[in-house]
């Protein structure tokens, strides 16, 4: 399971955008979001989305990965999944 800080910067490089700008679409300092880059600052909700919508995705692909690595894990187990 990836944590959300390095799923966000696997996605960030991936399209070629710079910290500076995710920081600037936020209104927030280049430091915050160094801090929230390399997991000494934990984004609330209103920042994840702030962040996402600087990357121009939608806030739930910073978690998708870990839904299916939990699901996957159900299976191989053979539980339930209840939904």
């Amino acid at each position: 399971m990836k944590p959300v800080h390095l799923k966000i910067e696997e996605i960030r490089t991936r399209k070629g955008v710079t910290k500076t700008h995710i920081a600037k679409e936020c209104g927030k300092t280049v430091a915050w979001y160094h801090g929230i880059s390399v997991g000494r600052r934990i984004p609330n909700v209103e920042s994840l989305q702030a962040i996402a919508n600087a990357l121009e995705v939608d806030i739930k692909d910073f978690f998708e990965n870990e839904l299916s690595d939990t699901l996957n894990e159900d299976k191989i187990k053979g539980e339930k999944s209840v939904v």
